[in-house]
């Protein structure tokens, strides 16, 4: 896993370094005539300061960056980081994460974690506060109550659970649908992926387009109990999985139009329905394209579903652990730049990780626990080693210095372990809470 890790960073360089020496790619992310003169902040320098998320004063974070990697030159200034990161288009670090992600699935190879052959996926949304400012209001739209309004965006993600990997994410303005956003990003699935749905996205539409690709895409959908005649019939009788066939609606036939497909009422899809047990006794119904019941028995089912809980876990580490809410800056460039930035340093924190995981797996294996990597610290420490992984020309040692901190603070994993709700209250003054789940780490 190291060597794959250092090919990985090689790729991840090299790309950096096409960038900024290849005009004719760097006028997709710049302006020509930017980062052309010798300026303390360069291309490559500004994209550093960016993946160090930067979340406390921004003349703290140039101090100590300046201090660390280029001691020899004064520090820039909190005006010039403003200016000169306009020039540069959050649009890299999607690129720059998509690069990270095509590189691990290359360089993994057999070590990728599959289920059945498929590489497990989930889709699901949430929303980040955002700060009330012109332009972000602008871009993004507000949420609305009695009281307030506040800038909000709409995130998605595709998460690639067992891997734990950000395949895709991206920020919407606050009114952009959930279920339009996943209509999109389905025709761009791998035939190789599985993909897990809560109940806020089954539809006619979302099951034929997974259905009609050139090659079909497989789904699981969790699904309400009357979502149409089939399932209720279905929830009422004493089966528990069964093949059914779905007729299109008025709705889906209207939808799919905008998608180029010309469907009647007697257009029809087949799929199957599962019935499942919650933790709780609750029973919810699955609609699933995996229909051979010999291959893909009922009983595995819950289990499955219950995997799409990673992209929450996900969502949990990039607001909590990240702190993904906490932007440096009020343009809406700049908020585009730390949102992908987080990304795409939560991937590479991830994947770097991976060789310390399995050490630690191996290590405690006779214990009472599984144990894994804290990644609240993990990130923590990655941060104070990720520019020297870059500007260092050969970063193997930096790589096994990481592993080596990282296996040193795991924690336990407690399967089935739950705890009820506490909801908190928002304290009317004062700017910072002390909360007992976690300490920041950056």
């Amino acid at each position: 896993m190291r060597e794959a890790n250092l090919e990985i960073i090689k790729r991840l360089k090299a790309f950096l370094v096409q960038v900024k020496e290849d005009p004719s790619l760097r006028h997709h992310f710049t302006p020509p005539e930017a980062f052309t003169k010798n300026r303390k902040l360069p291309l490559e320098r500004m994209v550093y300061l960016i993946i160090s998320l930067l979340k406390r004063s921004l003349s703290i974070e140039l101090e100590d960056f300046f201090q660390s990697y280029y001691p020899e030159h004064s520090c820039a200034s909190k005006a010039a980081l403003s200016k000169q990161r306009q020039k540069l288009d959050y649009s890299f670090f999607t690129l720059w994460n998509s690069v990270l992600v095509k590189s691990f699935y290359e360089c993994y190879q057999q070590d990728v974690k599959r289920w059945n052959g498929f590489r497990l996926m989930a889709i699901d949304g949430s929303t980040a506060y955002l700060i009330n400012k012109p332009d972000l209001i602008t871009h993004f739209g507000v949420q609305s109550n009695q009281s307030t309004s506040i800038a909000m965006g709409q995130i998605m993600e595709l998460h690639d659970i067992l891997n734990d990997l950000t395949v895709c994410s991206a920020i919407y303005p606050i009114d952009i649908s959930e279920q339009q956003v996943a209509y999109q990003w389905i025709p761009y699935l791998e035939p190789d992926t599985l993909t897990i749905y809560d109940r806020g996205y089954p539809s006619f539409s979302a099951l034929y387009l997974h259905l009609e690709q050139e090659q079909p895409l497989h789904f699981v959908m969790r699904c309400r109990t009357n979502f149409n005649k089939e399932v209720i019939a279905f929830m009422s009788s004493v089966n528990t999985s069964q093949a059914v066939t779905f007729k299109a609606t008025d709705i889906a036939i209207q939808e799919l139009k905008k998608h180029g497909y010309r469907l009647t009422k007697a257009s029809t899809i087949v799929v199957r329905l599962i019935k499942v047990k919650l933790a709780d006794g609750s029973t919810e119904t699955l609609i699933t394209s995996l229909l051979d019941e010999n291959e893909y028995p009922e009983s595995i089912f819950s289990d499955l579903y219950f995997k799409r809980w990673g992209i929450e876990t996900s969502y949990a580490i990039r607001k909590n652990n990240q702190q993904m809410e906490v932007f440096s800056g009020y343009k809406v460039n700049t908020v585009l730049q730390d949102f992908y930035a987080g990304i795409f340093v939560g991937n590479l924190q991830n994947i770097l990780s991976k060789p310390a995981q399995s050490s630690v797996t191996k290590k405690t294996r006779g214990r009472k626990y599984h144990y894994k990597i804290n990644k609240n610290v993990a990130l923590g420490l990655l941060k104070r080693h990720l520019i020297r992984i870059f500007i260092e020309i050969d970063p193997e040692q930096i790589i096994i210095e990481l592993e080596s901190l990282f296996e040193r603070y795991t924690e336990p994993i407690r399967p089935s372990r739950s705890y009820p709700r506490e909801v908190k209250g928002k304290r009317a003054k004062g700017k910072y809470q002390t909360l007992t789940n976690y300490k920041r780490a950056i």
